[in-house]
């Protein structure tokens, strides 16, 4: 990681548009990212994320839970994840990838106002870790009027 990317305390993840810098993330798989977090409240989070892989094959995938609720399965593929934590501590999501194993992840802002999202796979042949590293590119496109929403830009962001 680069200074200022190291998680500076928790606190909520604003909504809006997110976009993966593979330079600074370490990736299970190559993969390119662009996140819409749509709604994040003390309540529950929802987005959609539009990723392509290696072969630049895209697919959209959408989640939409409550915080220290029931497991949610994603839409557009196979994992299933819970939120659990409190929202104004981040984000932190327990789940299972599918042919793979359960992971935990967790997802800070930074210093800079990035989004640092590092988790772990316990797999059949042992752990593994990832680091995903978001730039915030701007407010949501279509803001959803909830009055505990936070669609501000985040603190230290370019």
């Amino acid at each position: 990681m680069r200074a200022g990317d190291e998680a500076n305390g928790k606190r909520p993840i604003p909504t809006g548009i997110w976009r993966l810098d593979a330079t600074r993330s370490k990736l299970l798989a190559a993969k390119t990212m662009t996140l819409w977090i749509i709604k994040n409240t003390d309540a529950e989070l929802a987005w959609v994320a539009v990723e392509s892989d290696a072969h630049n094959d895209a697919r959209v995938i959408s989640w939409r839970g409550a915080y220290n609720g029931p497991s949610a399965k994603c839409n557009g593929t196979d994992i299933e994840a819970r939120l659990t934590g409190a929202a104004s501590e981040g984000i932190r999501t327990e789940g299972t990838f599918p042919g793979v194993g359960t992971f935990t992840e967790m997802c800070t802002l930074s210093d800079n106002g990035r989004m640092i999202c590092s988790g772990q796979v316990a797999t059949p042949n042992g752990m593994l870790e990832y680091l995903e590293n978001f730039e915030w590119i701007c407010a949501s496109p279509h803001p959803l009027q909830f009055p505990s929403d936070s669609t501000d830009k985040p603190a230290g962001s370019q």
